[in-house]
């Protein structure tokens, strides 16, 4: 049997959750939990045993994934882990609730199918950029024992012989709050329904759309790849509003748009860091054009993406976290007054989620193995779906997740494409 990569095992014996995931362990739930899921497929078939080794290799690269999540008296902590994180087939429906036990109290879990490497994360653990770099540097490792290459590290594929920073495990929500803070009054925003799938059955569509088209498109309206999706979407969901029976008045289309916070400061760490945006359009104003949608998500898109803004809203997270009121309240109550605050509030102010990894860049000895990557978020509490999207070489893959049996929501917006001369090959996890 395979042995752990013993560098880098002089961490913390326990840490505090980051100021974000504070609320993921206290939403938990049998039928629920934040998951995400990121995948990178091959060429070849995936060696079992090699990947294991890989993962072996890679995992004390990455301090804060050597974790198991406890439940304290006042807080939620981890506490270091000593056992061998463990890998299994992939299954046909992804990011059911993770059961920690069987994983050996890791907070995520490694899968494989095929030519196809998975890695599926519960929240509290990082966010989709550390999920990013995680994942890249097994597999990094994996083509590296498998084939002898001689990898040229990057900012997202780690060297596991080098030794971790302590910044890399640093919760820097507290590091970079500041005093001034504020949390911006928000109206709830529409919701389109469904019918529910049984039991945990998540539906997942992915589209594979060609990048120079997309481009062609945003440079057409002058816009940002993001800021056309983020168009799109609402230009969708305000369709499904206008043809729902249920009787509306005035309400919120709005798509929530998770912000990376590195690209702000100097932030080295793999453990969350994001915050939010949540744009769209008010249906008590009339039907908006394509056009005028992406003239308002453009308009907020720079208005709300500075760093003056985006700080003013997660330091007052960092200050409601700080306060004694709370800090003293025992965790069985806590809990559950996160859990209702989040079921109540959440979701509530979004129609939808779109949360963009941007276009990857591997080094380039590892390309000519590396045919496909993707990027889906699990199931919400409120919301009836998701979308995340993912660049690689020539090629966008967005994926749009939900809870429900209808499809309207995608083909809308996959049709919009198709009709402004965009090709769209459709991937789907059901048949």
């Amino acid at each position: 049997m395979s042995k752990r990569n013993k560098a880098n095992l002089k961490i913390p014996n326990w840490l505090k959750l980051d100021n974000a995931a504070l609320i993921y362990p206290s939403t938990l739930s049998k039928k629920y939990a934040s998951m995400f899921r990121l995948t990178i497929t091959l060429n070849e078939i995936v060696d079992e045993k090699i990947l294991n080794e890989a993962l072996l290799n890679v995992i004390n690269r990455f301090p804060s994934f050597c974790y198991e999540l406890k439940k304290g008296l006042f807080w939620f902590y981890m506490k270091k882990n000593k056992l061998n994180p463990i890998i299994e087939e992939d299954y046909n429906n992804p990011m059911l609730r993770i059961n920690f036990k069987k994983y050996n109290n890791y907070m995520f879990r490694v899968r494989y199918y095929d030519k196809r490497i998975a890695v599926e994360y519960f929240h509290a653990l990082t966010d989709g950029a550390g999920g990013l770099k995680f994942i890249s540097t097994l597999v990094g490792e994996y083509i590296k024992i498998k084939y002898k290459e001689r990898i040229n590290y990057n900012d997202i594929v780690f060297n596991p012989n080098v030794k971790a920073s302590r910044r890399e495990y640093s919760d820097d929500f507290y590091k970079y709050a500041r005093i001034d803070s504020n949390l911006e009054y928000e109206k709830f925003a529409y919701h389109y329904k469904g019918t529910l799938e049984n039991g945990s059955k998540l539906n997942v569509i992915t589209g594979i759309i060609p990048l120079e088209n997309l481009k062609n498109m945003s440079k057409k309206y002058n816009c940002t790849l993001t800021c056309l999706i983020t168009s799109l979407l609402i230009w969708s969901l305000q369709k499904i509003y206008y043809s729902d029976k249920r009787k509306y008045k005035k309400k919120n289309i709005k798509v929530s748009i998770p912000v990376n916070l590195r690209n702000y400061y100097n932030s080295k760490t793999v453990r969350n860091f994001s915050s939010y945006i949540n744009i769209g359009i008010y249906t008590g104003y009339g039907h908006y054009s394509l056009e005028e949608i992406i003239n308002i998500v453009k308009n907020n898109m720079e208005l709300n993406l500075t760093e003056k803004k985006l700080n003013a809203k997660f330091s007052a997270n960092v200050k409601l976290s700080k306060n004694f009121a709370i800090r003293i309240m025992p965790m069985f109550i806590k809990k559950h007054m996160l859990s209702l605050s989040e079921k109540m509030l959440g979701d509530n102010y979004c129609t939808t989620t779109l949360s963009n990894l941007g276009l990857i860049t591997f080094p380039k000895v590892l390309e000519k193995y590396i045919d496909e990557v993707g990027f889906a978020i699990g199931k919400s509490r409120g919301k009836p779906g998701s979308v995340s999207c993912i660049g690689y070489k020539d090629n966008l893959y967005i994926t749009f997740t939900r809870k429900i049996k209808e499809s309207e929501f995608e083909r809308l917006f996959f049709t919009e494409l198709i009709n402004n001369n965009i090709p769209v090959l459709i991937e789907s996890n059901r048949r």
